[in-house]
Formats: structure tokens, sequence, C-alpha cells
């Protein structure tokens, strides 16, 4: 890992000097809070605000210009009604932070993003054929309500022959 200025520790006298982490960084839990704190603080700087329905979504006004930016984890999706304005957010960005320019959005998250004259159209249909697929189950025909309701679950009763793969299918229809 190379120190630079924006990013981590430096020493103004060594400057090429490459650094030994002791420990990761990655598997602490106050790391991601840390980084999002941080690029919150530099959206705020831009005149960005946290959206009441998710604090993961910002939106800057320009007069009559918007613009709407998305940050999961390490992963930024930017739209708006000004491709100036976008370029200007793109700029700032990488002054401060190591981004790189995906291009036009196609698919986050499990969503599919196509592109029409009048706006986005999003869907999840790959991701849901995903679920399908690794439950075995792309043949089967469907149905409004593939289980009994009412049905009660006993704790005497068998065990799903793979836990694990039960609980990722279950955590995929979760997500």
């Amino acid at each position: 890992v190379l120190c630079q200025q924006p990013i981590g520790f430096v020493d103004a006298t060594r400057l090429d000097a490459v650094c030994l982490l002791d420990k990761s960084l990655y598997d602490l839990r106050q790391v991601a809070h840390a980084w999002f704190t941080r690029f919150v603080e530099f959206f705020i700087k831009l005149g960005f605000w946290a959206t009441r329905s998710d604090s993961s979504l910002f939106v800057p006004h320009r007069g009559t210009d918007t613009a709407y930016l998305l940050l999961y984890v390490h992963d930024i999706v930017l739209t708006g009604s000004n491709s100036a304005l976008l370029r200007e957010i793109v700029d700032r960005l990488r002054a401060e932070f190591a981004v790189r320019d995906m291009g036009a959005l196609s698919f986050f998250l499990g969503i599919d993003v196509k592109r029409t004259r009048d706006g986005f159209y999003l869907t999840q249909d790959r991701y849901a054929e995903d679920i399908l697929e690794h439950a075995g189950m792309m043949s089967c025909k469907p149905v409004a309500t593939p289980i009994d309701v009412k049905g009660k679950l006993n704790a005497d009763g068998p065990a799903v022959d793979d836990a694990h793969s039960y609980r990722s299918l279950a955590g995929a229809l979760q997500y």
C-alpha cells in the first residue's frame, strides 16, 4: 500500500515509502463507519444533504439542477438533471478519492437498469432467475403461493438436507 496524502498517513520525509500494515483494517467493524463518515463529511462540503428516506442517498440542488448520489459500501451511483453538474461532482470526487468511472449504470445490487427516453426502467428479473437456478427450480411452474400459508412448523420435524444452502436462499430472498 502506498501512502498517499488524501488516504493514509504520510511521512513527509519519505513520500515514496511503502507502508507495512500490522493489522488489516478491513475486518474491523468501525472501518465501514469511518469510511462512510469520511464520505458524508466530503459530500456535505460539496453542498449535498442526506435524504430522510435513505441515509445513503445524497442530493445537491444547484439552481434548477439536481443530482442524486447513492453510496453503497464502496460503490457510488450518480445521476442528475445536468451533465455539467455531474462532471463537476465527478471531478471533485476524483480530486479527493481514488474513484473510477465505470460508465453507464446497467446492474447494481441485483437490479438491472435500462435507460429509456422517459427515464430508467428497473427490474430484478436476472436476480430472481439466479435465485431459482441456485435452488434448482428453473423448470418449476409458477404459482400464486408456493407453500401452505396456514401450515405450522414443528420443532421436532426433519431438518433440511443442506442447512447452508437453505440459509443462503433465505438470505437471498430477504435481500
